[in-house]
């Protein structure tokens, strides 16, 4: 086009290029796409880009000096999305199927080279295998993507939805948590001691609370007979209050001598508890159940004691109607879910 104004075509990515040079070296700087960038409209950009250089190389040292690579990329989106994660991020979750699947190949790759052909033979082997890692790791390098791209035109980001199509169904059948019958849990509790871990999976039962917000229990979230869970210990991403019945009350109270740097249930070197703790004390046990399990244990006594419904359901801290009658129906029914958990506290003999 002349005067360092190039059209580069690469796959199905059309974009315009202002190519120049300094220190001897050659740049490129991606003006914008083409058809949504006219001719027209390149030449301006490119007359704007070469006005900049030649006043000092403002924008194009910025640019010059910008990493491209994809775990660059990652980092940018996980900084500008933080808020939407739990605990911002710092806890890795969110990142773990990149870092472990993709990352070792791809991290180091120009986002913009990226091809069908890099990426078809991460997920190959563990498409099937590990079918929810597998999902999370493409859905998240497709969302990565998409960001970059609103930067960089060139990024192609239909190749993460043509390798989903060619890596085909996954037919992975869910199979449900291991659950413990409701009538065997007294017999169970009763067999509970005073280790962090066995105190930290009696409230667990008590409060048929997820293991996340029992590990991460803190001395300041118990005001009376309430634990109010902070919004980046729950699944929702909402502060929950729980109701608490005598024995929860009286389990609280075992595990506060035991409390290190503010954590309810502790480990040795003063952190919560891992999220294996209570399931290595089941493992113990000889026990095929699981901890997350005692949420369908108490939703399925509920049921069959003919307690209410909506109770049960918020109880669990499950969503209970649609969006509109949400918007209106604003009570957590605290005080009317005590009375159903400590009901549930009397069934196990406590």
């Amino acid at each position: 086009m002349g005067e360092g104004l190039y059209f580069r075509v690469r796959g199905s990515s059309r974009v315009w290029i202002y190519r120049y040079q300094i220190d001897g070296a050659r740049r490129d700087v991606t003006l914008g796409k083409y058809p949504d960038m006219s001719l027209k409209s390149a030449r301006d950009a490119r007359y704007e880009m070469a006005r900049l250089k030649e006043r000092g190389y403002v924008a194009v040292r910025r640019r010059r000096h910008r990493s491209h690579t994809l775990r660059s990329w990652v980092g940018r989106w996980m900084k500008a999305n933080r808020h939407d994660l739990k605990d911002g991020g710092r806890s890795g979750r969110w990142l773990s199927p990149l870092r472990v699947h993709v990352m070792p190949v791809l991290g180091q790759m120009d986002v913009r080279a990226i091809t069908f052909e890099d990426i078809k033979p991460i997920f190959d082997p563990i498409w099937r295998t590990k079918t929810s890692a597998a999902a999370k790791g493409m859905d998240r390098l497709g969302m990565v993507m998409r960001y970059a791209e609103a930067e960089l035109p060139e990024v192609d980001v239909r190749i993460v939805p043509r390798v989903r199509v060619a890596l085909g169904k996954q037919r992975h059948k869910a199979t449900p948590i291991p659950s413990m019958p409701w009538r065997e849990v007294p017999t169970f509790y009763a067999t509970l001691e005073t280790s962090p871990a066995a105190l930290a999976l009696r409230l667990l039962i008590l409060t048929a609370s997820r293991s996340r917000p029992v590990r991460m229990a803190h001395v300041d979230q118990f005001e009376g007979d309430v634990w109010t869970i902070p919004a980046a210990n729950m699944k929702g991403g909402n502060e929950f209050r729980v109701p608490l019945s005598d024995e929860a009350m009286r389990v609280i109270d075992l595990a506060r001598p035991l409390a290190r740097n503010g954590f309810l249930f502790c480990a040795v070197r003063g952190k919560p508890i891992s999220d294996m703790s209570m399931t290595a004390l089941m493992n113990r046990r000889k026990l095929d159940y699981r901890p997350h399990g005692f949420r369908s244990s108490f939703r399925t006594w509920a049921e069959d004691t003919a307690q209410d419904w909506t109770l049960a359901e918020v109880s669990l801290d499950h969503t209970v109607g649609n969006k509109v009658e949400r918007t209106y129906q604003r009570s957590d029914l605290l005080y009317r879910r005590a009375p159903l958990m400590q009901l549930w506290s009397d069934t196990l003999g406590v």
